[in-house]
């Protein structure tokens, strides 16, 4: 599907979201309930994001700025909710995944070997349950460009190391030097250069994807995924940290 049709769909998708984000899994429209599901997401990023002082984090390392912003959004779906809907997720930090091959020796992580995803948010709504999973990295220094896209990163998605079998997928950027408009630029420059991207008809390597009351700084890139060929959507979300 073209990029600009499915930005479109995303857009139709949180329109009703936005009418109706107690959509649930009984809904006959999938694309709406989906849509609903990822502005859910990206509501509780946003939420966690405004409960921190960005100051305080401004060379914090990624796991204390991740913990930080977990434990916001666990507050808000475990103990005081302020929509009804938050009841029905769970947000998982340094998440364990398994059944990822070490692609040097050929067998499976197991144990403490496994790799942790930083974030996954999953709504119980529905069985099997609906997860998001995303990456987090540091935004301050030049070599920060190839952590974000490198096989621990973005890579990690298309390798499907991470969110194996999901259509969505998410990459956060904690902004700690410069500008979110300069990281934008170079992420954007970076993303071009990368062989999974499907750019859209225009060339264009991205499209501002914003949720109701979401993140304003969120983007949606579409990549083609190696081993299995599927197509995956990843939204970008920044939070300036300076």
């Amino acid at each position: 599907m073209p990029a600009t049709l499915l930005l479109k769909r995303w857009e139709a998708g949180n329109s009703v979201a936005s009418r109706n984000i107690c959509a649930t899994d009984h809904s006959s429209n999938r694309e709406a309930y989906l849509a609903a599901f990822l502005g859910h997401v990206h509501r509780l990023l946003q939420l966690g994001y405004e409960s921190l002082a960005p100051a305080a984090f401004t060379n914090a390392e990624e796991d204390d700025i991740t913990g930080e912003l977990c434990k916001q959004m666990k507050a808000l779906t475990e103990e005081q909710p302020t929509e009804r809907w938050m009841s029905r997720y769970s947000v998982h930090d340094q998440d364990p995944v398994n059944d990822v091959v070490n692609p040097d020796t050929g067998k499976v992580r197991r144990g403490k070997r496994r790799p942790k995803l930083d974030i996954r948010l999953v709504s119980k709504s529905r069985v099997p349950n609906t997860r998001f999973c995303i990456e987090a990295k540091r935004l301050y220094r030049s070599g920060s460009l190839k952590d974000y896209t490198d096989d621990e990163g973005l890579g990690a998605f298309v390798a499907e190391y991470y969110a194996k079998g999901d259509d969505a997928a998410g990459m956060l950027g904690y902004v700690q030097s410069d500008s979110v408009a300069e990281w934008l630029g170079k992420i954007e420059k970076g993303l071009a250069q990368e062989i999974s991207l499907e750019k859209g008809p225009g060339g264009e390597v991205w499209n501002l994807s914003r949720f109701p009351k979401g993140p304003p700084n969120t983007y949606l890139s579409f990549h083609r995924r190696g081993a299995s060929g599927r197509k995956l959507d990843v939204f970008h979300v920044f939070f300036s940290f300076c």
